[in-house]
């Protein structure tokens, strides 16, 4: 690569670096709009985003998809157009009789029966199961909440909840627990694979109580799957120190997974999961409806649901008419019970995983052969360096090589810039994911002089994190 193009890189990269560092996610797009127009060439990148550009939107292993893709959001939205319509002056108001919320409900509640075997539901006279939410980050957020109270309720307000986070994690859940003065515990992982294993919960002193903890069964950043009987296992490792913790688990990738039904299953072995386990669920992954924001909440957990009932009920927490009556539209065929129609759904989540999966190997491999020399030659966190084939969601974190290390010191820059110097792909740094400067900064990390966890944060700036996002069809648009 020629040095002009590194050094327009540079210049783009610090000019923006800034911004990158506090801007919220939504204004991205307006940050890489402004990039375009300096006329800059790969810009997505430039924000660590490998765009939808860098591969054809047809599927040749699967030339279908686009089509049905596109007919199930068609019918979805069509179905709702005359309330889209007649809300379209007020979609915010939170009316929720006027669509049914029960109904919204009843669907999540089949469609996690039907295809997870997992039951929920919301009975006359019950406290609910299941708690619909304006996206997947408001349902981690009611969750949290729930935490919170559940320890105050126990232990009074003396201390702050304490959660448990196995590091790598995604980052909002880390900004959410800064946000309400939670004390954190970073779990680093004990092996070369970074996945949670019950081993590494000896790591955590004696005289430390765990309220919470938060982990992916399909981890983001790493895009690892967490096989069933070792998240079984941490997960009994966590309650026979405590008891009475609350444990999230962040779902919105296993209906997609390929073995979808087994990656949840142990649920039924032991009562006490039932009073633990908390379940977060988005669409927006399953359905390739990333914005729609639609998320929920399952759990039979009594201890933690009073707050997350609570916060429900905040008239501002709910999903508005207008997304109550998308959600019910695209769940419609678990509300009526079509076999025929809840079948062909479920196989077209797991295709659009399979399409992720797909763009995840091919720029793997194409980033691979055109830059050998930039990754290491060992790659312990991913699955297949080899075909990069299925692991379980759209991310992927190799490790770069000593090479990268001496450009980014040549250059002043961390490894993961210098990685975007040189190859124009852009990705973040792992590390940004085994930290969190609001929760260092208020003093809220409660192992942050570990010598362990300050030792994988240096090791986590070897990796880094590349993102292979969704690409729905356009509506209005087929490529049949």
């Amino acid at each position: 690569m020629g040095a002009v193009e590194r050094d327009i890189r540079l210049e783009t990269f610090n000019s923006f670096k800034e911004l990158f560092a506090s801007a919220p996610i939504r204004l991205m797009s307006r940050t890489v709009n402004a990039m375009r127009a300096k006329g800059y060439g790969d810009l997505a990148s430039a924000i660590g985003d490998l765009d939808w550009r860098t591969v054809p939107e047809d599927d040749p292993e699967d030339p279908n998809l686009h089509h049905d893709w596109h007919g199930m959001l068609e019918a979805a939205f069509g179905h709702v157009e005359s309330w889209l319509s007649q809300l379209s002056a007020h979609p915010f108001g939170y009316n929720i009789d006027s669509v049914g919320v029960p109904a919204v409900t009843g669907a999540w509640s089949a469609m996690w029966s039907r295809q997870l075997g997992l039951e929920f539901a919301n009975r006359p006279d019950s406290p609910p199961e299941i708690v619909i939410c304006h996206g997947g980050n408001q349902a981690l957020q009611a969750s949290l909440l729930g935490i919170a109270e559940a320890r105050r309720n126990r232990a009074g307000t003396g201390a702050p909840a304490t959660v448990l986070v196995p590091v790598p994690t995604f980052s909002c859940p880390l900004d959410q627990m800064a946000l309400q003065g939670m004390q954190v515990v970073f779990l680093p992982p004990g092996r070369p694979d970074m996945d949670p294993h019950a081993d590494d919960l000896a790591q955590v002193p004696d005289d430390v109580d765990i309220d919470g903890v938060y982990l992916m069964p399909i981890n983001n950043p790493t895009g690892r799957t967490l096989p069933p009987a070792q998240l079984k296992a941490f997960v009994d490792g966590v309650l026979g120190r405590w008891p009475h913790a609350g444990v999230i688990l962040d779902s919105v990738y296993v209906r997609m997974h390929p073995r979808y039904d087994e990656l949840l299953g142990w649920y039924h072995a032991d009562p006490r999961y039932a009073e633990a386990v908390i379940f977060i669920d988005s669409l927006s992954k399953t359905h390739g409806v990333t914005g729609l924001r639609s998320g929920a909440i399952l759990t039979r957990a009594k201890a933690f649901r009073d707050g997350i009932v609570r916060y429900a009920q905040n008239v501002m927490a709910g999903p508005s008419n207008t997304m109550q009556a998308v959600m019910l539209a695209l769940l419609a065929p678990f509300v009526l019970g079509d076999d025929e129609v809840i079948r062909h759904r479920i196989r077209l989540q797991l295709r659009i995983g399979r399409h992720l999966q797909r763009r995840r190997r091919l720029l793997m491999a194409a980033a691979f052969a055109s830059h050998r020399e930039l990754f290491d030659l060992a790659q312990p966190v991913l699955p297949d360096p080899e075909r990069f084939d299925w692991e379980g969601s759209m991310y992927a974190d190799p490790k770069l090589s000593p090479r990268v290390i001496d450009l980014a010191a040549e250059h002043d820059v961390s490894p993961t810039v210098a990685f975007y110097l040189e190859t124009g792909i852009g990705g973040v740094p792992l590390e940004g994911f085994c930290r969190n400067r609001n929760l260092e900064r208020h003093g809220l990390v409660v192992n942050g002089d570990s010598a362990r966890l300050r030792a994988f944060q240096e090791e986590a700036r070897r990796y880094v994190r590349l993102s292979f996002g969704m690409t729905p069809p356009p509506r209005g648009h087929s490529n049949s």
